[in-house]
């Protein structure tokens, strides 16, 4: 059976164990020694990560072919996470996590050094989870696991300029809330203030989710105000919604509106299909513009250790479309390693210049990459 491993999702995890020496020649020792023992046994830290590497080409980067190495396919990462038992079903809980390039070791976002995740908060057995810190949008709680970017270790086949936050998509200064599941149903809110670092101004998002033994389903929606954009070096925009982006300048939308619909249905060992249907409006101080963008995805477990997956999906924006594919195989060598070799193909419409995510944008409509690589969790 095909496991759904990703950037967030790591299988297998190493505790730290704490012991102590306790002096039995004092009654008072020995009794505090075991009170001590007793709050580390009940405590956990975790170290995990991953690192993927490969070599890829590219059919059109401004022009011309490129030949590319480094986890372009799926970003590296490391992280701890942790929890401490406060009793009555109460936990502490921490994570801290960032991303990296194995092929320059440098951070993912300059300056920044838990890029992917920073938060501190309580889990309770009956009353959910709160969380506060640096965390993602909760459109990465319902569609990013049931994305063909992330199920198919396949970066390329995130949407166009991550409009719809499908990818991953961090919010400072946030508080999330997620109840427990009851009868499969959950539901999650997240507010964001005001961030004066980036000038990004308050989000606010909901998200409902059921999960079965087959099944996982989900809904979204979420608003944020003064959101960026890489309109410019992600799609080669010139100017969008009256906004000059020459020279790289980002595009800033007043206000950005995200509603997503995904799920994942899983009949049996050997196969699996999953399926996205989002919508996002961004709009200026004098206009707006919708991305409306539907998925799917196959995948195929050839023998326990080979899969098969075949995805794609069609994006309308601002009057242009992209129509992107991708096949991918992975061979999974253990539980934590894994060989892969994926295509991927864009052909873009309505005078729009093909531009799979993460790489320069094509000079025509069509685009291709071709890329083997291995992915290694720890």
């Amino acid at each position: 059976m095909l496991t759904f491993w990703h950037k967030t999702i790591n299988s297998t995890h190493q505790s730290f164990t704490y012991m102590k020496t306790i002096n039995k020649g004092f009654l008072a020792v020995s009794l505090l020694g075991s009170c001590t023992s007793t709050a580390f046994a009940q405590s956990s830290m975790t170290l995990y990560g991953s690192i993927d590497e490969g070599v890829g080409y590219v059919t059109n980067v401004k022009g011309g072919s490129q030949t590319v190495m480094g986890p372009i396919s799926v970003p590296d990462q490391f992280g701890f996470k942790g929890s401490d038992d406060l009793g009555g079903g109460l936990k502490a809980l921490f994570q801290l996590e960032n991303g990296f390039f194995s092929n320059t070791g440098a951070f993912a976002a300059s300056g920044i050094l838990f890029s992917r995740k920073a938060f501190i908060g309580l889990t309770d057995s009956r009353w959910g989870t709160l969380t506060l810190g640096r965390q993602w949008d909760l459109t990465d709680d319902v569609l990013l696991p049931n994305a063909n970017g992330a199920v198919q270790y396949n970066y390329f086949l995130y949407h166009p300029a991550n409009i719809d936050n499908a990818a991953v998509t961090t919010v400072n200064n946030s508080v999330k809330y997620a109840s427990n599941p009851w009868h499969g149903v959950s539901a999650r809110v997240m507010y964001g203030f005001t961030d004066p670092s980036t000038g990004q101004g308050r989000y606010v998002g909901g998200a409902l989710l059921y999960k079965s033994s087959a099944l996982q389903l989900g809904a979204v929606y979420s608003d944020t105000r003064n959101k960026s954009y890489a309109l410019n070096t992600s799609l080669g925009y010139a100017s969008f919604l009256g906004q000059d982006l020459s020279g790289g300048v980002a595009f800033r939308a007043r206000d950005s509106q995200i509603f997503g619909v995904a799920g994942t249905y899983t009949p049996n060992r050997q196969w699996a299909f999953h399926a996205i249907v989002d919508t996002a409006k961004i709009a200026s101080n004098t206009d707006s513009a919708h991305a409306t963008t539907t998925e799917l995805g196959i995948d195929w477990n050839v023998t326990p250790f080979d899969t098969v997956l075949l995805g794609g999906y069609r994006t309308w924006f601002a009057g242009k479309n992209y129509t992107t594919a991708g096949l991918s195989n992975l061979y999974h060598l253990s539980v934590r390693t894994t060989l892969y070799a994926e295509l991927t193909y864009q052909r873009a419409g309505g005078g729009a210049h093909a531009a799979l995510l993460s790489l320069s944008p094509s000079s025509s409509s069509e685009q291709m990459s071709v890329r083997i690589g291995m992915q290694h969790f720890f």
